[in-house]
């Protein structure tokens, strides 16, 4: 089974130079080829120093709770000697792709080299009016998830705004939206492989180890991963077939 997680940038991150990349940087382009060559550790002649590189892989500069408890996940899985029949890819789905270093468009993969940044996402009022229609970003993602048998979303509500027509469409491959009751988000009835799965704070933080309000999905996420390595992956496709079944799994009670 080939698995795909999707996944959300934080502020939070492994370098936190004072020449971050900001909005103002993103035009001209010549001008964002300029700084994510000085984030990545070039001069003005072309000399690199390894003391000025402050590019690392995605999967690696995000260091939220929330991206911790992710990783925990992912290295546990990859560890498993039953590792190869089933995988997991982690992309990062935003239309931030103007961090990579390599300048390319297409998705961020976790391998990608980024750079450091510091750019708001829309709030919520912000997407008021918004067109939710067909976007590049959108179609990228789609064609992306149809080499997959499952598709976890961790994202965070400001990217599940921006990608919304993919939780509005029908579809082969199911796709698994962990999120909390208060995003007021759902999934029309006539998707069925589409489904929400709610990861309220009130049932549990306290009661799943690792999880706090700042982590919640990472650890529902850690927790799937846990129980697959420990019973088996066919865990994975007892998700694939009920995807509510996560809850009662992670909290080991089914």
């Amino acid at each position: 089974m080939k698995i795909l997680v999707l996944n959300s940038y934080t502020k939070a991150q492994k370098y936190k130079p004072d020449n971050l990349i900001r909005r103002e940087d993103l035009s001209p382009p010549e001008h964002l080829d300029r700084r994510i060559r000085e984030l990545s550790g070039y001069n003005a002649e072309g000399s690199y120093h390894e003391s000025r590189d402050y590019s690392a892989r995605a999967g690696e500069m995000f260091t939220s709770q929330f991206h911790e408890q992710v990783r925990k996940g992912l290295t546990q899985v990859r560890n498993h000697e039953e590792y190869g029949e089933t995988t997991l890819d982690l992309y990062f789905p935003s239309n931030s792709n103007f961090c990579r270093v390599d300048r390319r468009e297409p998705l961020v993969n976790e391998k990608h080299r980024i750079v450091p940044f510091d750019i708001e996402p829309l709030h919520d009022h912000d997407w008021e009016g918004v067109d939710y229609g067909e976007t590049v970003l959108l179609e990228r993602v789609e064609a992306l998830m149809e080499g997959y048998d499952l598709v976890f979303s961790l994202l965070a509500k400001y990217d599940v705004l921006e990608l919304k027509g993919m939780f509005e469409r029908h579809r082969e491959v199911p796709l698994v939206l962990l999120a909390p009751p208060g995003w007021r988000i759902s999934i029309p009835e006539s998707l069925p492989n589409t489904h929400l799965v709610c990861t309220g704070a009130k049932d549990l933080v306290g009661t799943l180890e690792g999880a706090t309000n700042y982590n919640l999905r990472g650890a529902v996420f850690r927790k799937l991963c846990e129980v697959a390595c420990r019973e088996g992956f066919h865990v994975f496709e007892e998700v694939r077939q009920n995807p509510q079944l996560i809850r009662d799994i992670v909290l080991e009670q089914r």
